[in-house]
């Protein structure tokens, strides 16, 4: 099925990432560094990260869609899908932990059915618990999370209300 929206993840982080991961391998480079064994952990290691940022500008690697099944994350190294049947809501997860600081630090948690949560890990339900939510949408570029999380609940609620009639 085509999406009915789709969003691009982490594209502008991997893009600071593989510009200095790429940066620290020119310097190394140009200061001679390669003969000496720590200077080849930070060229193998740097080139390593190049790599994996490199993998998120491929377009379409890192997206999360909308359609009328559900939400689905693709990730150079995962895939996930979420059926709207065992969405409950979603949240606005703060990392600030209540001090003034930037909007960017929130991300959107979601809430699942009492079976999905039942059939999840249990570290994985200990990791989510303190934070009020069964699980973390990615990051998504350009998109502001709480205009998100109320997109998301209206897309459920009308998808229920339809479902009730």
């Amino acid at each position: 099925m085509n999406p009915i929206l789709h969003f691009n993840m982490l594209k502008r982080r991997s893009r600071v990432g593989l510009l200095f991961s790429l940066g620290l391998l020119a310097s190394v480079l140009l200061l001679g560094q390669l003969d000496q064994t720590g200077g080849r952990w930070i060229a193998y290691l740097a080139s390593c990260a190049a790599m994996i940022f490199a993998l998120y500008q491929i377009p379409g690697s890192a997206r999360v869609s909308l359609d009328a099944d559900g939400i689905f994350i693709r990730s150079p190294f995962w895939k996930q899908k979420l059926d709207w049947r065992n969405l409950k809501g979603f949240v606005l997860v703060d990392f600030n932990q209540e001090q003034p600081g930037p909007a960017h630090n929130c991300r959107i948690g979601y809430l699942v059915g009492e079976q999905q949560r039942e059939m999840a890990s249990e570290f994985s339900r200990k990791l989510f618990a303190p934070l009020g939510c069964d699980g973390l949408l990615p990051q998504l570029d350009g998109v502001e999370p709480d205009k998100m999380v109320r997109l998301l609940n209206g897309v459920l609620l009308a998808r229920n209300s339809k479902k009730a009639a």
